[in-house]
């Protein structure tokens, strides 16, 4: 009876204080706009701004051939929307000018002796592209539609030329694209931006706390209060992870309905992980903020944190590319957990068997940050 009667009553110190952060938090005009206003304008900013797609590129052109057929192929990218403009230049030396200038990002190049060639049995016309590399990443996508293009104006230069029969082309790699048919970056940029603005609120919510409670001089009630530590703590972060609950699910409702993004997973199993990942944010926010004595540190605390973790979860570059060291640092990072099943409940419909390897880290990675922040705030309090 006696233990029944601690539990109780420990249960009841913590439904207190879980009641106090939220009236303190729901009070508060400033915690209230944090939870809803700057979630949504980034989501809103980002999703129109950031994207892995080429798009409106300005090309610039030097045709040496006036022939037909290099007319027709330079239609070829005129009409895709991916090539913006082609500007056409007279020399070598204005493309050079217009690439370092940027004027152009890409410039193609036809030799005198295209048409010539196309038109030949037995021979190979190229071509010339140069692309800007200062922005590499998109100088690769870039290549690869152009790839594309000449391939397929290869081919219907081969149909022509065998008289209509297509028996007579070698058959190629046809692709099937799997979870992502459309090969769409907005598919597979949103379900990233879930984990990122819920690494934000979870980080911003709990990293004040306690640093808070000392400047406003309601430290000294915590230390007076029955409490003991672990229930203080425990009673930060079940109102933290309420919190940063509402904030998210506001955003994945957003990012499913808003932004007309599919969800292959089932919506309760993205509402547990995220319930796990917040977990495991809030308390290495609340260690964050147990070791601050003011805010400011708590903050700095913070952008320590964050930009670390966001750029080893995977989300700019593949883990796999990384150096195998730093591979390993990124098995401490919960954010790389919650992308890896982010993108497989909205790209795919994950199984169990699937989700356990990235929620037994989450669950260890909550449990050790946990009683850290409490050994932390133990220790203040001595």
């Amino acid at each position: 009876m006696r233990k029944v009667s601690v539990m109780s009553g420990s249960i009841r110190r913590v439904w207190r204080l879980i009641l106090k952060e939220l009236l303190i938090s729901f009070g508060n005009p400033k915690t209230r706009l944090v939870l809803i206003f700057p979630p949504i304008m980034q989501l809103i900013i980002f999703a129109s701004a950031v994207t892995l797609d080429v798009k409106n590129v300005r090309t610039g052109v030097y045709n040496m051939d006036s022939g037909v057929e290099a007319a027709a192929f330079l239609k070829a990218f005129s009409t895709k929307p991916i090539f913006k403009e082609l500007r056409y230049y007279r020399g070598h030396d204005e493309i050079k000018r217009a690439l370092e200038n940027r004027e152009i990002f890409a410039a193609i190049i036809v030799p005198e002796d295209f048409s010539q060639k196309v038109l030949a049995q037995g021979e190979t016309a190229q071509i010339q592209l140069l692309l800007d590399g200062r922005r590499a990443n998109a100088a690769n996508i870039l290549g690869g539609y152009a790839s594309a293009i000449v391939q397929t104006y290869g081919v219907d230069v081969e149909v022509a030329k065998s008289g209509g029969s297509i028996e007579r082309i070698a058959p190629g790699v046809v692709p099937r694209r799997w979870f992502n048919p459309n090969l769409s970056a907005h598919n597979a940029f949103m379900p990233c931006l879930v984990c990122l603005l819920a690494t934000t609120v979870g980080m911003i919510v709990s990293s004040q706390s306690i640093a808070r409670e000392r400047e406003t001089g309601t430290f000294e009630q915590l230390l007076v209060s029955p409490a003991s530590p672990v229930e203080i703590v425990l009673g930060k972060t079940i109102s933290a992870v309420f919190l940063a609950t509402i904030s998210a699910l506001m955003i994945t409702a957003i990012v499913i309905w808003g932004f007309r993004t599919p969800l292959q997973g089932s919506f309760w199993t993205v509402l547990a992980t995220l319930v796990l990942f917040l977990t495991s944010i809030i308390s290495i926010g609340l260690m964050i903020s147990a070791l601050s004595t003011t805010q400011q540190q708590a903050t700095l605390g913070m952008f320590l944190f964050l930009p670390p973790a966001i750029m080893l979860s995977g989300f700019a570059t593949p883990i796999e590319n990384m150096p195998s060291w730093l591979q390993t640092f990124t098995l401490l990072n919960p954010v790389r957990y919650e992308m890896s099943l982010m993108r497989g409940l909205f790209l795919r419909d994950m199984s169990i068997n699937s989700i356990i390897p990235c929620v037994v880290p989450l669950i260890i990675i909550a449990f050790l940050s946990f009683s850290a922040a409490c050994y932390m705030f133990k220790r203040r309090m001595e």
